[in-house]
């Protein structure tokens, strides 16, 4: 998910069912915070905190997005898949 962070309606059931699912290895799920966004509003949705984009890094995010994918897709199902390094934060 790409978000300033502000949300516009009630985040606690999508967290409840996100967190859920992260443990039942249905989803993963990623935020990412854009333009300074303050990540206290939505870091209740994941297990995982809130990721701040570097400036306007969006390829990067992309390529590691596709990267990603690549390496999950060919994977086995329910196997623990370890992902490439991010480096389009700032953290």
């Amino acid at each position: 998910m790409l978000t300033d962070g502000n949300p516009t309606d009630s985040v606690e059931a999508a967290g409840n069912i996100l967190k859920l699912e992260e443990q039942n290895n249905g989803v993963a799920f990623f935020s990412v915070l854009v333009q300074d966004a303050d990540p206290e509003p939505i870091s209740g949705l994941s297990s995982r905190p809130p990721i701040p984009l570097r400036g306007l890094a969006f390829r990067e995010l992309f390529q590691w997005l596709s990267a990603s994918q690549k390496r999950v897709s060919g994977s086995m199902v329910g196997a623990q898949v370890a992902l490439p390094p991010i480096e389009w934060s700032k953290v």
